[in-house]
Order: C-alpha cells, then structure tokens, then sequence
C-alpha cells in the first residue's frame, strides 16, 4: 500500500528548512540544560564537575549503581546490578519490561517495576496488535543491544528487522486497522499531542499506536532516571516535514516532575518530539532529496551515513523523490537517551508510545534499552550517549 504524494502537500519554511532531516548539524541536544547530571551518565559515583565521590552508603532498598565501586545494596557483591533479558520474548509488557533493563518488582525489593502493560493509546486499555512489540537480539547487521542480550522494538508496523517479510520496507507501510483519514484516528496520543516540529505542519490524528506503559517506584537512592531508545521511520526522504509525520514521546508523569504536570522528555534541540524532522536523525543517504522534490527542502546531509540501517526494512535502496541516484527508504537518529528526575521511593508512570500520524500507511519503529536509575543531579535532557557518535 502506498502513500498518494498527491493527498501529501508538503510545506516548507526557513526553519523546516533548518530541520529537515540529516541537511543540518546540531547544537548539544537539550531542552533545560547542556549539563546531563552531576554523575555523568548517572551510574558512575563520581565525575569530573560532581566534587568529591559520593560516600559508599549500603542499604537493601538502594539500587546497586554500576562502576562506583561500592556494594549499595548490601548484598555483598560490589557493583552487580540485575541483568534479566536472556529468556524474555516481549510478548507481555512484563517480559517487554526486563528486556529494556527493568529487572526489579517493587513487591518484591521496594523498587522497580509496579505494572506494565500494552494499549492503544493514552488512557485507554484495549491492546495493541501483537507483532507490534518484541525484544530482538539485534536490529540489522550493526545495532545491538545496549545492556543484556535482547532490545525492546516498538513500531506501527511489525516490530521486526523488516515490515512482515523478508525484505519487505517499512516504507511500504501496515494499516492495522484501516485506518480512514477524517475519522479522528484509531489511537490516542497524550493531551497536546501529536506536535509537528517547528516550521512543519501537522495532522492530529493518530493511528496504529503502541504504548507501553510503565508504572515505576524508584529506589530510595535514585533522583532520576534514563533510558536508551533510536527512532527509525520508512518516511525518509520524501515526507519530510509533512503534516502525517509519525512521532515518538516517553510521556512522564511524577508529582515531582515539572509541577505534576505530565510531559513529554525525549526531543530535540528545538524541543520538537522525535520524528524524522528531528535535528538527531542523521542516520540516512547524503545527497537524497527531501520532501517529495521539493527544491526549497533541498539535498540531505546525512553526516552518520546509511550503515546503522543495513539489514533493516529502513536500509533498503530505492528512488523517489525523482532521484536519479538511489537512497535508503528510511533512516534513523542513531541511539539517543533521555533522562529525566524524579525522587527517591517516588511512585510515577512512564508511557513510551510510537504512532502514525493521519493515515496507517509509512510505519515507523522505535528501539528502546538500557533503563537505569540515576543519581545526583539530573536535568530533563535527550543527548547522544558518550560512547555513540
């Protein structure tokens, strides 16, 4: 099933200019502040700007911080915490939930996992179509998980390495509910959402949405916590900066943070949500045309280049966009993280949540690993992770 470039107006402005995707570079990726957390990437007890190292504090309902030399949980062992994915398929939001690192139930240690669950959307309970969750292995030739032995894969089409079938593209997209534009969508996004990024116009409907929602309690010694996640969508090159761009948000809501107000934390520089407009998405073909051949989009840079990609539904090559050349039918942002703070023994939710925005055609798929916990302080910040270019 294809997408009509006809129903498909694409606007275009100095700005969407500045954020099509891969054409530009960008600043330090924050939405408060350049200065992710005094423990530098919250698990190590001490860094350069935090002072002198933290005092070595045992307690049983302390989470057990990787790399600071000292046993917090009292449990004997320095420096252990849990690794619980090996034998986890993602089929339950439980599963899904130890595969991306959330190894703990707080029944059973006093932090951790409280309950988890797959929907279609923001309040609702009905559950999503079963191949759009897993936990893999891998995600094509290069991208591996970021902690343990399996990644979790959220996404409009099939959470998989490809779209349903081998070598079958994501920009070749699955409407799993037939969906009909004007209806007011199949699925439901967060108040506020879906938000276009600056200069792009958006569509307000959703559809073929998968949350996973988390209910958390964080550990008597956390202030924070973070995780690993990498967008990819069959979008890229030719809707850039279209009003059906799909999204992704981790939508978080603690009494602690912003207020109580729920929000959104994962974004980037010009804190739009991630889509294929973000200023992170740079995995993708240089030299592409964007938007349907619109001139004013102009070329891709691309600076990453298309090799986190091969092996995926989003690395297979084609023409569109009246290229002469061929190009990748999709791309990603390459692995981000988000973090954001919260305090300790807090009870909060987290809904990680991916959609099509204003049809169910041109799917998109979002990686997700490496939940952690995070100590000192720690600011709402979506930034490469230090070892990742």
């Amino acid at each position: 099933m294809t997408r009509l470039l006809s129903s498909r107006g694409l606007v275009t402005s100095a700005l969407a200019l500045a954020l099509a995707a891969g054409c530009t570079e960008q600043p330090s990726l924050t939405k408060k502040t350049n200065k992710p957390a005094t423990t530098g990437r919250f698990d190590p007890g001490e860094s350069n700007d935090a002072g002198p190292p933290r005092p070595c504090v045992q307690d049983p309902s302390y989470y057990d911080v990787p790399n600071d030399g000292c046993d917090n949980d009292g449990d004997g062992v320095v420096d252990n915490p849990p690794v619980c994915d090996d034998a986890e398929a993602g089929d339950t939001a439980e599963s899904f939930a130890r595969g991306i690192g959330i190894c703990t139930r707080a029944s059973e240690v006093g932090y951790g996992l409280v309950s988890a669950r797959f929907t279609r959307g923001h309040g609702r309970s009905d559950a999503p179509q079963a191949p759009q969750h897993s936990l893999l292995a891998k995600f094509g030739d290069v991208l591996k998980p970021r902690e343990g032995a399996r990644l979790g894969v959220l996404s409009t089409g099939y959470a998989q390495e490809f779209n349903g079938g081998a070598n079958e593209p994501f920009s070749r997209g699955r409407d799993w509910y037939g969906a009909r534009p004007g209806s007011g969508g199949n699925g439901t996004a967060p108040p506020g959402f879906p938000k276009g990024a600056q200069g792009c116009p958006q569509e307000r409907e959703v559809n073929d949405v998968v949350d996973l929602r988390l209910e958390l309690k964080a550990p008597k010694n956390a202030s924070g916590f973070a995780f690993d996640f990498n967008f990819h969508s069959g979008e890229w090159p030719t809707f850039v900066c279209s009003k059906y761009n799909d999204g992704f948000v981790a939508y978080l809501d603690a009494k602690s943070y912003n207020g109580g107000k729920p929000d959104n934390i994962s974004f980037d520089s010009f804190a739009n949500p991630v889509s294929v407009n973000a200023g992170f998405f740079d995995r993708c073909t240089p030299g592409a045309p964007l938007g349907c051949g619109s001139e004013s989009l102009g070329l891709s840079k691309c600076p990453s280049g298309p090799g986190e990609l091969a092996g995926t539904g989003f690395g297979l090559l084609g023409t569109s966009c009246g290229a002469e050349q061929p190009a990748t039918l999709g791309g990603a942002t390459g692995w981000l993280f988000s973090q954001a703070p919260i305090l300790g023994e807090e009870t909060f939710t987290l809904d990680l949540m991916i959609w099509d925005v204003g049809d169910g055609i041109l799917d998109s798929s979002v990686l997700i690993d490496n939940f952690r916990w995070a100590l000192g302080e720690v600011s709402t910040t979506t930034d490469r992770p230090p070892d990742v270019k």
